[in-house]
């Protein structure tokens, strides 16, 4: 009898043993995040070429409520959706505005943003509101594939859209009053006027018909996950998540939008 509990036990060790070493040798899921790195303090890199910033921080964040490892992966901006739709991204998250025409082709999480659209234009230029954009005399500078390009095709189509790869570039075709306006958000609208103070304004007037920034999904995807992004969300806002994230990244942003009137965003 005695032996017959010893080599059940001897089992029972073994079995143990087996199962720890598979465990050991199980591999962590991985959720892929898209963004592009180039959007500080939202999306960026640290000196030693890490990926770091407000957005980053949340898709870490993300991965630990669903259990997963997160791999950023930096994309060109126009960029995003087509990773997306072919799989070599499982999300979107790089300060993407909810947009009815983004709606046709990817899903959207609830807005983790209130983030809104303004406009930083010439100095001299006819546009004051944006009630001024839709009309042929007037340039739009915007990023390829971002929400001004979007939003004007959708807002203000009498208007002629000037389409440029980089942010920088358009700003600057503003700044030499070679464009009216430059169409993006508040945070960024103010550090170019900024950047330009003697040839630019910030109208700070929200633009109509937007979104806030949302994390965006394959289309069709499977809506457990769409629900666990979005009580993710909801959780984030309340149990410190977003605190955490302000302190470390949005200190000094949360001042300036104190001092221009605005809400902050994020």
């Amino acid at each position: 009898m005695k032996k017959t509990k010893k080599i059940v036990g001897i089992i029972t060790l073994v079995g143990i043993l087996v199962l720890a070493i598979a465990g050991c040798g199980k591999e962590e899921e991985v959720l892929k995040v898209g963004m592009e790195l180039k959007y500080p303090p939202f999306e960026t890199v640290d000196e030693e070429g890490n990926p770091t910033g407000a957005s980053v921080r949340l898709a870490e964040a993300l991965g630990e409520y669903l259990d997963m490892k997160v791999e950023i992966i930096d994309t060109p901006y126009p960029s995003l959706i087509p990773a997306l739709e072919s799989g070599s991204i499982d999300i979107i998250i790089s300060s993407m505005t909810i947009t009815a025409a983004r709606q046709e082709i990817v899903d959207f999480s609830d807005p983790y943003t209130t983030s809104q659209l303004m406009m930083l234009a010439h100095k001299d230029s006819k546009v004051k509101s944006p009630a001024d954009l839709n009309d042929p005399e007037v340039i739009i500078a915007s990023k390829s594939g971002t929400i001004g390009a979007l939003w004007a095709a959708a807002n203000a189509p009498l208007a002629q859209v000037l389409t440029l790869d980089e942010e920088v570039t358009a700003v600057l075709e503003v700044a030499q009053g070679n464009a009216d306006v430059f169409i993006y958000d508040p945070l960024s609208i103010i550090r170019h006027q900024e950047n330009y103070p003697d040839t630019t304004v910030a109208i700070l007037e929200p633009l109509p018909n937007t979104q806030g920034w949302g994390i965006a999904l394959r289309k069709g995807e499977d809506d457990e996950f769409k629900q666990q992004l979005n009580d993710f969300i909801q959780e984030a806002k309340t149990d410190g998540t977003y605190d955490a994230i302000r302190a470390e990244f949005l200190e000094d942003k949360i001042k300036e939008f104190e001092d221009q009137g605005l809400d902050f965003f994020f």
